[in-house]
């Protein structure tokens, strides 16, 4: 029986890796569509935008992902009203935080 559970524990690691990836990029076309408008969303921000690139609000070390999940759930007047849920929220800060260098 251990090597039964040991194998299933394996499998779900190797299952959730790639859905950790299609977030990521799933988090990086909401910011393309959503943000870009207003936010510098790539990792090399090069022209002006009314707001701070995300490469500056992910190099803030105290910003958690719990704490930008919330955060783009919450309506703000400065922020257009996208239709983010949950899973989207995660996604699109996984990606801000992964431009954390």
């Amino acid at each position: 029986m251990p090597r039964a559970i040991a194998f299933s524990v394996v499998l779900l690691i190797l299952m959730a890796a790639p859905a950790a990836a299609e977030d990521l990029d799933h988090g990086r076309q909401l910011a393309e569509r959503w943000c870009a408008e207003c936010h510098a969303v790539g990792a090399q921000p090069t022209k002006f935008r009314r707001a701070r690139p995300f490469v500056a609000i992910a190099a803030k070390e105290s910003l958690t992902m719990d704490m930008l999940t919330k955060f783009l759930l919450l309506p703000h007047a400065t922020m257009a009203n996208n239709p983010l849920g949950p899973a989207d929220a995660a996604d699109l800060a996984t990606y801000i935080l992964s431009l954390r260098k």
